[in-house]
C-alpha cells in the first residue's frame, strides 16, 4: 500500500504533539546506558489483577536476565480506557516508551504508520520467528504479521510483536439450570464416545446436545440446531430471560467456511459477507482432492477462489456446507423474535427468527458475563479473560456454588443421520482475542527492549499469567498443564480454551489497517437488525455496495 503524503503530514503534527505530551521524557524515553545500566520504560495496562502480574514479572526479570545483561524494566501502568489513544500519541513522537501493548486489531495500523520496529528482520536473535520456537500457537504469532506495502497479512510478512496471551472464545453454559431440567451432562470427545458407551452400557449419539435423549456433552459441540432447543430449554426457567447470548457471527460464517472480506489474486479485498455460493469441504473417507493445482486433506474447505473452479468430479468427493450469506441469516435470527422474518435465504425461503437472544444494543452498558452470573442469560459466548470474575460471582460468593457453570465448544455447522451419527460437518471455528507485545520504533534499545519481550512471551511470562486466569498461555504446552487448567477451581472442562485456541482467529477488526470499511454496516447491524427493526436483505441493499468501494481504497488496485 502507498505511503501517502497526508499520513506523513500527520504523523509529522503527531511528533510535535507527542513532544509536548511526554514532558521532556519524564515518563517516556529509552534510558540511555549508564554505567553499563540500560534502563527501559514498558507501558501496560489493565485491572489491578494485571497490573499486579506485569509489575511481579517485570521485577522477575530485572532480578534474572535484567540483572545478567544490565538490563532494568520499568513497568508503567497506564489507563485502561485511554491506552491506545495514549500510546499512538507517544509512539508519534521523539520520546517514545520502549516496550509496549498492540492490540491485534490495531497492529495492522501502527505498523503502517512506522510506530513498531520490525521484530523478524535480522536485528534480534534468540527466537525463531518462523514458527514461535515451535512453542507459540500459529495463529497467535500469525496475526502479528502484515506487510505495509501491499496491505496482506502472510506466513512471510514482517512481525511487528509477539503474543503475550491468547484469549479464545468459548460457550460458557448454567449448569445447574442443566440439572433442573433433567438433564445429564457428560463430557466425553467424540473419538471416546464408542468406547464409553461400550464401557458404560450407554448409546450417547455424536450430539453436543441430544434433547431426545436428554444429554448434554461438553466435549462435542452442539449443531446449530442444538443450540436453540437447549436456549429454549433453559427459557423455561423462571428467572432465564434468554438462553443463548452471543454477539459474533464469526463461529457461524468459519464454521462453513465463509468470511466477510477475501482477498482476491487481482489484488483487491472483496466483501463476501452476503455471498450465497456454497461452501465445501472434503470428506472424512477421502484422502485429499487437488482443486485448481492445490491439494486440500480430508476435513478441509475448499477456498474461496478454488470454489469456483470445481467441476462435478471434484465435487463427488466434497460435502455441501452452506453459503456464508445463510450462515449469516442463522446468526441473526438468534435475536430476531420468534417467527419474525429475518431475511431471505440463498434457496429463496423466508429465515425465520427464534427469539432465544439479546441484541447488544438491548444489552446496553450492562455486561453479559453479569446477566450470565444472574441467571438470565443460560448460555453466553465469551473469552477466558471472564473466568476470574465468575469464579468469584458464581462459584464463591452467590447462590450458584462450585460446579453451577461450565465451558463448551462453540457450536459447529452439522448435519446427522437417524442414529445421530454425524454425516456432514463443518469445521471449528471462532474469534480469540491477543495482546501482542512490541518495541517503539522510536526506542533507543531496541536490543535490550527484546530480551524483555522473550521472557514475557517465554515460559516464566507465560507461567505467571495463567496462574492468575486471565488469559491462555502462548505456550502450547504449558496450556495443557495445571498451572493454566486448574482442576481444582471453575470451569472444570478447560480443555475447552485450548482446543479453541489451536483454531481461532482475530475478529474482523483485524482485517484492515482501520475499520472504515466496517463502521457503517456494522452499526446498522447491531442498532437496528439485530434489533427487529430491519431485515438482513434491507442491511445489504443499504450497504454493500458502499462497503465494497471502501474495500477498493485499501490497495492500489485500479481494475
Amino acid at each position: 500500500m502507498k505511503t501517502t503524503k497526508w499520513i506523513a503530514l500527520v504523523l509529522v503534527l503527531a511528533s510535535v504533539l507527542g513532544l509536548c505530551a511526554c514532558g521532556g521524557g519524564s515518563e517516556g524515553g529509552s534510558g540511555k546506558p549508564t554505567n553499563g545500566q540500560t534502563t527501559l520504560q514498558f507501558w501496560g495496562w489493565g485491572d489491578d489483577v494485571e497490573a499486579s502480574v506485569f509489575q511481579d514479572i517485570t521485577n522477575r526479570f530485572n532480578e534474572t536476565v535484567g540483572k545478567e545483561k544490565n538490563i532494568t524494566v520499568k513497568y508503567v501502568q497506564k489507563a485502561s480506557s485511554s491506552y491506545s489513544s495514549d500510546t499512538a500519541l507517544a509512539l508519534s513522537g521523539y520520546h517514545t516508551p520502549d516496550i509496549i501493548y498492540v492490540e491485534d486489531k490495531l497492529v495492522k495500523s501502527w505498523a503502517d504508520a512506522g510506530y513498531l520496529a520490525q521484530l523478524d528482520n535480522g536485528d534480534f536473535t534468540g527466537f525463531d520467528f518462523a514458527n514461535g520456537n515451535g512453542e507459540i500457537w500459529e495463529n497467535g504469532i500469525s496475526r502479528y504479521r502484515f506487510d505495509p506495502e501491499t496491505a496482506t497479512s502472510s506466513d512471510t510478512a514482517p512481525l511487528w510483536a509477539l503474543p503475550k496471551d491468547i484469549g479464545p472464545t468459548v460457550l460458557f453454559y448454567n449448569a445447574s439450570y442443566l440439572a433442573q431440567l433433567q438433564i445429564t451432562e457428560i463430557s466425553v470427545p467424540q473419538e471416546e464416545l464408542a468406547a464409553y458407551n461400550a464401557a458404560n452400557g450407554t448409546s450417547y449419539t455424536q450430539k453436543g446436545y441430544d434433547a431426545a435423549n436428554r444429554v448434554f456433552n461438553n466435549r462435542i459441540p452442539m449443531a446449530w440446531e442444538e443450540v436453540i432447543e437447549l436456549a429454549k430449554e433453559m427459557q423455561k426457567i423462571d428467572g432465564c430471560d434468554y438462553g443463548y447470548y452471543n454477539e459474533w457471527w464469526f463461529a457461524y460464517g468459519w464454521s462453513v467456511g465463509g468470511d466477510v472480506v477475501q482477498y482476491m489474486d487481482e489484488g483487491y479485498y472483496k466483501f463476501t459477507l452476503n455471498d450465497t455460493s456454497k461452501n465445501y469441504i472434503v470428506k472424512d473417507d477421502v484422502a485429499s482432492v487437488t482443486v485448481n493445482g492445490n491439494t486440500y486433506n480430508a476435513g478441509q474447505i475448499i477456498s474461496y477462489a478454488d470454489k469456483a473452479t470445481l467441476t462435478d468430479a471434484d465435487k463427488a468427493n466434497l460435502n455441501e456446507l452452506p453459503s456464508m450469506y445463510d450462515a449469516f441469516l442463522e446468526f441473526v435470527a438468534l435475536t430476531a423474535k420468534e417467527g419474525s422474518v429475518v431475511g431471505t435465504g440463498s434457496d429463496g425461503s423466508e429465515k425465520l427468527g427464534y427469539g432465544v437472544s439479546m441484541g447488544a444494543n438491548s444489552l446496553g452498558t450492562a455486561d453479559a458475563e453479569d446477566y450470565f452470573a444472574s441467571g438470565k442469560f443460560g448460555m453466553f459466548v465469551d473469552g477466558r479473560f471472564e473466568v476470574p470474575t465468575l469464579r468469584e460471582n458464581m462459584s464463591e460468593n452467590s447462590k450458584w456454588g462450585p460446579g453451577s457453570w461450565n465451558v463448551a465448544p462453540l457450536p459447529v455447522y452439522k448435519e446427522y443421520d437417524e442414529n445421530g451419527n454425524v454425516t456432514v460437518h463443518g469445521i471449528a471455528g471462532g474469534h480469540s482475542g491477543s495482546m501482542g507485545l512490541a518495541i517503539a520504533e522510536g526506542s533507543e534499545n531496541k536490543q535490550a527492549a527484546f530480551e524483555f519481550l522473550k521472557f514475557v512471551a517465554g515460559e516464566e511470562g507465560q507461567k505467571a499469567q495463567a496462574e492468575a486466569g486471565f488469559a491462555i498461555p502462548n505456550q502450547k504446552a504449558l496450556a495443557s498443564q495445571d498451572v493454566f487448567l486448574q482442576p481444582d477451581q471453575d470451569p472444570a472442562n478447560a480443555i475447552v480454551f485450548v482446543e479453541a485456541a489451536a483454531v481461532q482467529r482475530p475478529g474482523d477488526w483485524w482485517s484492515l489497517t482501520n475499520s472504515e470499511w466496517i463502521d457503517d454496516w456494522a452499526n446498522y447491524l447491531n442498532y437496528t437488525v439485530r434489533e427487529n427493526k430491519a431485515t438482513v436483505d434491507e442491511m445489504f441493499q443499504k450497504y454493500a455496495e458502499d462497503t465494497q468501494k471502501k474495500l477498493n481504497k485499501y490497495t492500489d488496485y485500479k481494475g
